[in-house]
């Protein structure tokens, strides 16, 4: 904002304002010097204010003040949630796995177990906790086999199932984003701006629908999905849930649900430049197409074929295209109220 005001400027500017006209001013005099360390200050002073217009005005790049401003409207950020699996241990019977016991994936995601069992008929289910909270921890079945210090008494170790309900810390982009929601969207006695705040301020809900009386006369329903816009888990629905039946008004009934993902799978024969590669191509048109996927999530719900093909041709070194499906059409897909896109395969040749 005052990035014209330079040291050099204020100077100039005081030196212009002074009265005495045959004052020694020129570099190296005692004025000059005394007007440079004013100078200096005041261009200090210039900077500092700068530092107060993102206080003033919170967005995303306004670090500790946007907690600040939020804890103004009792909105506090959601810190994330540990993810939870079942991991089954074979060993000898009477070994005791401790609480506490790490295990982890080859990647090195690491599972604590939250009390402690004893092996018998050959096995033992252990409930476990991720080390860490994030979305990152919902690892696949089959994927903790390890042990961080290996114990006499097990053979092996698994999880039959997919660890659930992990999620990330909210970003300061996401909390921004639930700030201006608040302030923009009145949210009064149950309508439908407050059941999308009480969903909203769930943890592992990135952005919620929400459908007034859709099964007659008192009814409301919730659609949720994750902060990459995508479906959640059951454990994240049961939360949101919870939350907001803490919440809601007397007499309301309340369904939330999971938004349903359509696959988007892109199919492309290209004519490239010697500037690009088929891979090269194929990598960056897919991140932007995910990317304007999760954008158009409960905002949009025609997904344009001639919008794809442009974001095709629009990549560096791309001359043409042809023979470009999606869903295994040429048509425009429609995406119903249920739903949100998610990005599916994409084949470029």
């Amino acid at each position: 904002m005052y990035e014209n005001m330079t040291v050099e400027s204020v100077k100039s500017d005081i030196i212009s304002r002074l009265s005495v006209s045959d004052l020694d001013t020129r570099e190296g005099s005692v004025m000059n010097d005394m007007i440079s360390a004013v100078a200096y200050k005041v261009w200090q002073a210039y900077q500092s204010l700068d530092a107060i217009v993102p206080i003033v005005y919170v967005d995303d790049t306004s670090g500790e003040y946007i907690d600040k401003r939020c804890a103004e409207y009792g909105i506090t950020r959601k810190a994330g949630n540990k993810a939870t699996v079942t991991i089954t241990v074979v060993g000898t019977d009477g070994t005791i796995i401790p609480k506490g016991k790490v295990f982890l994936t080859s990647d090195g995601y690491q599972f604590e177990t939250v009390s402690a069992a004893a092996i018998a008929s050959g096995t033992v289910d252990v409930t476990a906790n991720a080390a860490k909270v994030g979305d990152e921890y919902n690892v696949a079945a089959g994927t903790i086999t390890m042990q961080f210090e290996n114990m006499g008494g097990v053979t092996s170790v698994t999880n039959a199932a997919a660890a659930t309900g992990g999620t990330d810390a909210e970003t300061d982009t996401a909390l921004v984003s639930r700030l201006y929601d608040y302030l923009q969207n009145a949210a009064t006695s149950g309508n439908a701006a407050h059941y999308k705040q009480w969903a909203l301020s769930t943890d592992g809900v990135g952005a919620a629908k929400v459908i007034p009386t859709w099964n007659g006369v008192g009814t409301v329903k919730v659609l949720v999905v994750g902060n990459n816009n995508g479906p959640v888990d059951s454990t994240i629905v049961s939360t949101c849930a919870e939350n907001i039946e803490k919440n809601r008004p007397i007499g309301a009934t309340v369904t939330v649900i999971s938004a349903s993902g359509l696959s988007i799978n892109v199919a492309a024969t290209i004519t490239i430049d010697s500037t690009t590669t088929i891979m090269t191509v194929q990598t960056t048109f897919t991140a932007a197409l995910d990317e304007y996927l999760k954008s158009i999530a409960f905002s949009q719900y025609t997904l344009v074929y001639n919008r794809v093909a442009y974001m095709l041709l629009d990549l560096p070194g791309v001359i043409d295209y042809s023979a470009l499906t999606i869903n295994g059409g040429t048509e425009n897909v429609v995406i119903t109220a249920d739903e949100v896109p998610v990005i599916g395969t994409v084949v470029i040749s």
